[in-house]
């Protein structure tokens, strides 16, 4: 398998995994970047803010992001976080699902299930345990704690010096890879661990109950030093296009740009995570109906969301050379003092507009779907799940993100869904109108 095909893999797992944490029946917000200790909150509770402090119980699952996000508490559930530096230290009963530039997971740390990381740097110390699996995808990792199950990896570098109760299979970066111009870095917030050199290492201290697969340009079984109960396994890569002698141009490790990957991609799902759960908090309803339009009325609402999105760019041209000619008529008229009176609050107003439209049509399209898309599959899948307000949205971006990644067919499926999204917005904005404009008839 292609380190690239790992990862996407690595996703489907991460999302298909949704499906078997504890079933979610209410969502909290909390205003605060923290959670004291001592306070406990019976409920699944969403936070964000810069800094996020857990040091309470949270007694269901645990939504956080931050610019870093610290876990001393207890999460007697499953957790999504992402930020840019997160540091676990608790007890979380259920997996962790965590994208970020760099995450420290402590030695008190205990995981009931499994950890899946995508970032740029995992450390886990000495003491922290995972009680099932655990995949990676980044660049580099160092692992002193102990898995209970297998390890899934495709990074450019790691090691490993504690315990994996059973397999461990991983796409490395040979010793020898070019990091290139390292253009990735110039995305690295300050404090972003430094980086260690590529390669595949294992420690005459690490214990490996199963079998170490790895795959890598280089053969590095001398650089494990313990002995595998299931023996070593190499192979080498399928050779990738760029390889070739045709190709012009310094090369970049295949690591770092799926670590830029992660990042985008990351990005992509906090951003519409925490749109989506502002959304359900502070407009539920209206919500709820336009998603019953786009499922009742998918092909009115794509020919109007067509309308909709050509119209909305189309007049705000209309609108800005509107704006500026009354600017100039009125400015000849007046010397100048109305005209930039007009021009002022004609385009502050027509900015302010199109920040909307731009939002709406980005973000708030795809929101529609994708909530509907994840609600459909619990229902398929585990129903007893689906009237969740946090799961839906969390699956739904999930694989809209997972989708969208994909080469031709993200850009077809994002196309669809912002059409029949925008269009189902219009449409309930219609019938909002029909009542006032009988009325007005009458």
């Amino acid at each position: 398998m292609s380190k690239q095909n790992m990862y996407l893999a690595l996703i489907l797992v991460l999302v298909f995994s949704f499906g078997f944490v504890g079933s979610a029946q209410a969502f909290e917000f909390i205003e605060n970047d923290d959670l004291p200790a001592g306070e406990v909150v019976d409920d699944d509770l969403f936070i964000a803010g810069d800094n996020v402090v857990i040091d309470g119980t949270v007694n269901g699952d645990l939504i956080a992001f931050g610019q870093t996000v610290v876990i001393n508490g207890t999460v007697n559930g499953s957790m999504v976080t992402s930020g840019q530096f997160i540091e676990i230290n608790g007890e979380i009963s259920g997996s962790i699902y965590n994208v970020s530039t760099a995450t420290a997971v402590g030695s008190s740390t205990v995981i009931g299930r499994n950890m899946y990381f995508g970032g740029f740097s995992l450390t886990v110390e000495d003491g922290a345990k995972i009680g099932r699996d655990m995949a990676i995808g980044g660049y580099q990792a160092v692992l002193d704690g102990e898995i209970g199950r297998d390890l899934y990896a495709g990074a450019g570098a790691l090691e490993i010096n504690g315990v994996v109760g059973g397999d461990v299979n991983a796409e490395v970066d040979g010793p020898e890879a070019d990091m290139g111009p390292m253009p990735f870095f110039s995305f690295m917030p300050p404090g972003t661990p430094a980086m260690i050199s590529p390669g595949l290492r294992i420690s005459d201290s690490a214990e490996i109950g199963g079998k170490v697969a790895y795959t890598s340009s280089t053969n590095q079984s001398g650089n494990i030093e313990t002995a595998p109960g299931g023996g070593i396994v190499y192979s080498t890569p399928v050779p990738d296009v760029d390889a070739s002698p045709d190709h012009v141009g310094p090369q970049v490790s295949t690591s770092i740009n799926v670590g830029r990957w992660f990042l985008q991609r990351g990005r992509e799902l906090v951003t519409l995570l925490a749109l989506g759960a502002l959304v359900l908090w502070l407009l539920p309803d209206l919500f709820n109906k336009v998603i019953d339009k786009a499922v009742s009325e998918p092909l009115p609402s794509s020919g109007w969301g067509l309308v909709t999105v050509i119209a909305g760019y189309a007049g705000a041209a209309v609108l800005a050379g509107l704006v500026l000619a009354l600017a100039i008529f009125f400015g000849v008229l007046t010397l100048g003092g109305l005209g930039r009176t007009i021009m002022g609050v004609g385009f502050s107003s027509l900015g302010l507009a199109m920040a909307v439209f731009v939002l709406l049509v980005t973000y708030g399209s795809k929101l529609i779907i994708a909530f509907w898309g994840g609600k459909w599959t619990l229902e398929k899948l585990f129903p007893q799940y689906a009237e969740s307000k946090v799961w839906p949205l969390v699956l739904g971006v999930l694989i809209y993100v997972f989708l969208r990644a994909i080469p031709i067919l993200g850009w077809i499926v994002a196309v669809v869904i912002t059409l029949i999204g925008m269009g189902a917005m219009w449409l309930v904005y219609q019938d909002w109108r029909k009542p006032a404009a009988i009325a007005e008839a009458a």
